[in-house]
């Protein structure tokens, strides 16, 4: 690349086209056109960077040739008022540059090349191109081909022809606002008095109004000049064309405005597709409907993850393992029956119930409140992007990713069961009232078949009591004791693991749905964004 060249206008505009084509991409955007226009302005950095190329653009007729020719002051392109005579773009070059512009000659493809002397127009080359309504086909697809490569352009027009669509609608409509350096050509003026051209003069104005670039967002589109020739008369007829070409003499800021110019063009048209040209840019799907989705989603997941249930199964499990180390020998023998039935596994396996959560549900009620959010949105989303909005949201490719994510985080809670260190000590309380109740049980028996005396209590209510039925009475009520007494404690320990593990369920539940739930929908909102910044950077 030739640094001469380096125009922090042109660079700074190119390389904010480089940033909306990323971006856009993301989009799912068409980037045709914006690549094209990336691609030739780097290939034109590096092409006689010091020399621009203008070009004459206009129909059959109007005196494109003869234009070339009063500069030239010779014949230098054939010229005809009633059929097309240029074929092919004819170059117009100055003798001591030939050699040097030749790259970009070729470029253009502009194989016939007439050279002059002219220190004045040195670094200039002037094409003529075929007519823009030439009956010959290729005639304008030449036309169209070269336009994108052209630094400077006038446009040529005649009393006759200044308003003809072949020339306003086909090509000035969509190229005066890429383009920043050109002029409109009113040639043949010499057939109009004084008020003729006033009035068609302000017809072209009206024509051209609106239509050129603005120097930034915001502002009012530059006036196209205007300029009256009358080529027939030979270099005096067209000295007012000839000084507005001399006087860009600085080829190198023509060439970096075009390119600029062509840059913020495309980039423009980018942003518009994405709904990104106000300086404020929002996302789409607003925040506040967002939050709502997300909400909804979390207490979509939290109902099929079932926190009630898990607590239940804490509650279980905790009381399970209370069995085993505080109810004494009986409750040992009820521990095993518990666990080899496999009633433990199912009652009071907490763990086991929050990994089998797919078996209570999906997560499509879930992921139908975000694409409800987005799909209530996608009136005011651009037309460009209710594809890629939709896609942003659509239920399956959601629905896996939340599953994904649930999994992440029933696998990362804590299963292990509470305990208490009290549990022993009930447990020998209770191992040592069994005792007793065996031992009352065989007294009761004795009791029963050998009638043997015994102390009697007189009790409330029931009256005298054997000794033997006062221990056994007591001795179960003591173990009635311990052992709710035990439940008790264990359901408590229990309830608190369980809550300790709902809130973590839900936390992190809440923090997958809200990564997860709008996260391709950020990324879409962060292309957009990056889109805006970057043509907003250049437009401003």
């Amino acid at each position: 690349m030739t640094t001469e060249l380096q125009s922090p206008g042109a660079l700074a505009a190119i390389e904010a086209l480089h940033e909306g084509i990323e971006a856009a991409r993301e989009l799912g955007l068409d980037v045709t056109r914006a690549e094209a226009v990336a691609r030739e302005a780097t290939e034109r950095l590096g092409i006689a960077p010091d020399a621009y190329v203008v070009a004459l653009v206009g129909g059959t007729g109007v005196g494109k040739s003869t234009i070339l020719n009063a500069l030239a002051g010779e014949v230098v392109s054939q010229a005809s008022s009633r059929r097309p005579t240029t074929g092919a773009p004819v170059a117009w070059v100055a003798r001591t540059a030939q050699d040097e512009i030749r790259p970009l000659l070729d470029r253009v493809g502009a194989r016939e090349t007439r050279t002059h002397a002219n220190a004045e127009l040195e670094r200039i080359v002037v094409l003529d191109l075929p007519d823009v309504d030439s009956i010959e086909a290729g005639h304008r697809a030449q036309v169209e081909a070269v336009l994108p490569k052209l630094d400077v352009v006038a446009w040529v027009a005649d009393p006759e022809k200044y308003a003809d669509a072949a020339l306003h609608d086909a090509f000035m409509r969509t190229w005066l606002p890429r383009l920043d350096r050109q002029i409109v050509v009113l040639n043949k003026a010499d057939r109009l008095d004084a008020d003729a051209r006033a009035s068609v003069a302000r017809d072209l104005g009206r024509l051209l109004d609106g239509r050129a670039p603005a120097s930034g967002a915001g502002t009012a589109p530059r006036e196209i000049p205007v300029i009256a020739t009358s080529a027939i008369d030979g270099p005096s007829g067209i000295a007012e064309l000839r000084g507005w070409l001399a006087n860009a003499a600085d080829a190198k800021a023509v060439v970096a405005g075009r390119l600029a110019a062509a840059a913020r063009a495309a980039l423009a048209e980018l942003a518009a597709a994405a709904g990104v040209t106000n300086a404020d840019v929002r996302p789409l799907v607003d925040e506040a409907a967002q939050r709502g989705a997300v909400e909804g989603a979390v207490e979509e997941v939290i109902r099929v993850v079932d926190l009630r249930g898990v607590e239940a199964q804490a509650v279980a499990a905790t009381r399970a393992a209370a069995r085993r180390h505080g109810t004494g020998p009986m409750g040992l023998v009820t521990s095993a029956i518990y666990r080899f039935s496999g009633r433990q596994a199912a009652a009071a396996s907490p763990g086991a119930y929050l990994r089998a959560w797919r078996q209570r549900g999906g997560l499509t009620r879930a992921t139908e409140l975000v694409r409800i959010a987005v799909a209530d949105a996608l009136p005011s989303v651009p037309a460009a992007l209710r594809g890629t909005y939709a896609a942003a949201a659509e239920g399956s490719q959601l629905e896996r990713t939340l599953g994904d994510a649930v999994d992440r985080v029933v696998s990362r809670q804590p299963v292990e069961t509470p305990s208490s260190r009290v549990w022993p000590f009930i447990g020998l309380a209770q191992s040592a009232n069994t005792l007793v109740l065996v031992f009352a049980v065989a007294w009761v028996i004795l009791w029963v078949i050998a009638r043997p005396e015994v102390a009697s209590y007189d009790l409330p209510v029931l009256g005298p009591v054997p000794a033997p039925m006062v221990v056994l009475f007591v001795a179960l009520a003591v173990g009635y004791v311990l052992a709710r007494l035990v439940s008790v404690h264990a359901g408590f320990l229990g309830r608190r693991w369980a809550r300790t593990v709902s809130a973590s369920v839900r936390t992190e539940v809440r923090e997958a749905v809200d990564a997860d739930a709008f996260a391709r929908l950020d990324k879409v909102e962060r292309a957009r964004q990056q889109l805006g910044a970057a043509f907003h950077r250049i437009a401003t």
